[in-house]
């Protein structure tokens, strides 16, 4: 699954996640499909698709 960088919505789509999975959004690196995150204080980098999946998974949709 590959993602396209569709600027400032994307972004706060994003940050919007992970407010709800308890996370701080720090980025998204469209070219590599990474996402930037502030767990607990620390900074960490997950694959898209994986940070995606973790939403579905605690965040189904209707």
């Amino acid at each position: 699954m590959q993602f396209k960088d569709f600027g400032r919505g994307a972004r706060i789509e994003l940050s919007k996640m992970a407010k709800l999975l308890g996370m701080k959004f720090i980025g998204y690196n469209p070219k590599d499909q990474q996402i930037s995150l502030e767990v607990h204080g620390k900074g960490v980098t997950y694959p898209l698709e994986e940070f995606i999946q973790q939403y579905e998974r605690i965040c189904p949709t209707a």
